[in-house]
């Protein structure tokens, strides 16, 4: 809890005193950072013991990816940083004709020694975890840091199959489908 307090009040004052650009940010993504700090310094006042774990850094993160900031980061502890979730396979977009709007998503590599016979690179994804592909990755995008919707977007297709642990928490999913 006393780390937990000793965070937020940390972050209060690098954003507050530090952060350059916390009055473009506020208006360009209509964000109060320092406001949402408060609310979990509240709560945390309110608590006897510390806020489970995975609620406190997926808040934190929530806030610095809100910034929409590349250079201003949250990084976890090391014991989440040290790894790397992955599948064993990426990912790419792809627009069948260049009068297209509709944007499809392809499997393009798989990594050395897995192997399946009907997944394999070219294999067209419709969907992730029954969810439209589009929308799934729309939904990864906004839990990352990207100045503009399109790196947000470039972003959260990169981390659909791998995501490095120092900014983002593991994905709640145990499996894929």
């Amino acid at each position: 809890l006393d780390e937990q307090k000793l965070t937020v009040n940390q972050v209060i004052n690098l954003i507050e005193d530090l952060y350059v650009h916390l009055p473009l940010k506020r208006a360009m993504h209509a964000i109060d950072p320092l406001q949402s700090l408060r609310l979990i310094q509240r709560q945390l006042e309110a608590l006897s013991q510390p806020m489970p774990e995975r609620r406190f850094h997926n808040q934190m993160i929530g806030i610095f990816v809100s910034l929409r900031d590349l250079h201003t980061n949250y990084i976890l502890p090391s014991y989440f940083a040290a790894y790397t979730a992955f599948l064993p396979f990426m990912i790419e977009e792809f627009f069948a004709d260049q009068n297209s709007q509709a944007c499809q998503y392809v499997v393009s590599k798989m990594v050395a020694g897995f192997t399946h016979p009907q997944f394999k690179p070219g294999v067209v994804i419709k969907y992730w975890n029954g969810i439209p592909i589009d929308h799934a990755v729309e939904l990864n995008a906004d839990k990352n840091a990207g100045s503009n919707p399109d790196a947000r977007h470039a972003r959260g297709l990169e981390n659909m199959t791998i995501r490095p642990m120092s900014m983002s928490l593991p994905p709640d999913e145990e499996w894929v489908v």
